[in-house]
């Protein structure tokens, strides 16, 4: 004996959906609306460095630029040994004393910056750091220089002699060795986001 299907349970032709217009156009606008808030969160957060402390403790920006700051980090200098590597430095005996009160005040750190040529073409900079300012002859040896800066701070390197056409080639050596810079031009400030670790 065999049982057939009970009427209720049979298969039933089912009508064919067709998407709206109304829909398809609300699905474009919630998929674009995703997208562009994806790549605005993006963009803001790579020039997250743009409010970052200038060395010294302002917050303004000194350049103006839009153009993104390396990070570079160097070794912190302590606390104790902060007088002696002032006394190494070109500051004068104001700045000296002002920095180091910053940094018994816990408001200012000191880092090594080692500053070299990187192209063998020479030149001299200026690094200026807040309100500090140290003009440097680049060779290939490393030349170091003291930086009073908070956590981090921004510091702008700018041709002192004239680049020439080849333009002037500097390195620092970070905490993960040494690193090229970019060749500067006359004009040209090359802006880095110092960290001390």
């Amino acid at each position: 004996m065999t049982h057939s299907p009970d009427p209720a349970y049979k298969a039933q032709p089912q009508k064919e959906e067709k998407s709206s217009p109304l829909r398809l156009i609300m699905v474009a606008l919630a998929t674009c609306a995703l997208v562009a808030g994806a790549g605005y969160h993006y963009a803001d957060s790579d020039n997250g460095n743009t409010t970052a402390p200038l060395a010294g403790g302002s917050t303004d920006q000194t350049t103006g630029s839009s153009q993104p700051r390396p990070g570079v980090q160097f070794s912190l200098i302590s606390q104790d040994k902060a007088e002696e590597a002032l006394a190494m430095t070109s500051f004068s005996e104001k700045e000296k004393a002002d920095i180091l009160a910053g940094v018994k005040r816990r408001e200012l750190r000191l880092v090594a910056m080692p500053i070299f040529d990187a192209t063998g073409a020479g030149g001299t900079v200026t690094v200026l750091c807040g309100t500090t300012r140290q003009t440097v002859l680049l060779q290939p040896k490393p030349t170091v220089l003291i930086l009073p800066i908070t956590v981090s701070g921004n510091v702008d390197i700018i041709p002192s002699s004239d680049p020439g056409i080849v333009g002037i080639g500097s390195g620092v050596v970070t905490m993960f060795g040494p690193q090229a810079l970019p060749i500067m031009h006359q004009g040209d400030t090359l802006g880095l986001t110092v960290i001390a670790q």
